[in-house]
């Protein structure tokens, strides 16, 4: 397919969709995603989180605005070609109009549903690590390094998706990166810790500890390391993510 017919596909899928971001099916048998304007988020929400993190001193956790809407798109598509032409391996931006973008589709694999299945946990889960490392190395960062935002592709490489927002624009480079390894870290030690990995993974993320971004991690996290002796459920899913979290660190020796 070409441009104009990418343009043609995003045209008339739109009106039919429902959800803000859903997955399609073109003629041809090939798979897309598209991402159509959200709801506009009020700025006031994020001076008011950011406001909060600067009392604490938590830099790297500041908030980093995404304000929905077009301004949502517009970031999303900067940010596409912006690390692909760091040779990152996102999605590729195949259309786009005022209120919607159609990008390609990396694989139905994310990082943690691989790391499920590996006969080798500990290093499938640090293939996203080294990924991570990868994009850091090109001066570049991401924006939600999430588990779920990891894609394991079928050609064994490793690929990034969800770019609603831009911490660079708020941050300085070093806090973008260090908040790519809390989130990855944040999301896959609680699974890590309930499957007896959380010793072995620790040992991996202290060869990453001394990386920049990596060693301001430890930094962050410290305030929270009394909260890695909580393990009953009563405390709820949130606060035994950050349990885990804190306890993968202890155990890597901050």
């Amino acid at each position: 397919m070409n441009e104009t017919d990418y343009a043609a596909a995003l045209a008339a899928i739109l009106p039919q969709q429902q959800d803000t971001i859903a997955r399609h099916t073109l003629a041809d048998g090939q798979t897309v995603w598209v991402r159509k304007t959200g709801k506009t988020i009020a700025a006031w929400r994020y001076r008011l989180l950011g406001a909060i993190a600067s009392l604490l001193r938590l830099g790297v956790l500041r908030p980093v605005p995404n304000f929905g809407g077009r301004a949502a798109l517009d970031t999303e598509a900067q940010r596409l070609a912006t690390l692909a032409a760091a040779g990152v391996r996102v999605p590729q931006l195949l259309a786009r109009n005022a209120d919607a973008l159609m990008f390609s589709h990396l694989g139905d694999t994310d990082i943690l549903d691989a790391i499920k299945i590996a006969a080798d946990p500990v290093a499938c889960w640090q293939r996203g690590l080294d990924a991570i490392a990868a994009v850091h190395q090109r001066n570049q960062y991401l924006s939600q390094a999430f588990g779920r935002n990891i894609i394991a592709c079928d050609d064994g490489e490793t690929g990034f998706i969800d770019f609603e927002d831009d911490p660079g624009r708020y941050l300085p480079l070093v806090h973008c990166q260090s908040r790519d390894y809390l989130c990855y870290l944040q999301s896959s030690a609680f699974w890590l810790r309930e499957n007896g990995l959380l010793p072995a993974a620790a040992a991996v993320w202290r060869r990453h500890r001394a990386l920049p971004a990596a060693a301001a991690v430890g930094k962050t996290v410290r305030p929270i390391l009394w909260m890695r002796h909580l393990h009953h459920p009563r405390w709820g899913s949130d606060t035994l993510r950050l349990a885990a979290l804190a306890e993968l660190v202890f155990l890597a020796g901050r």
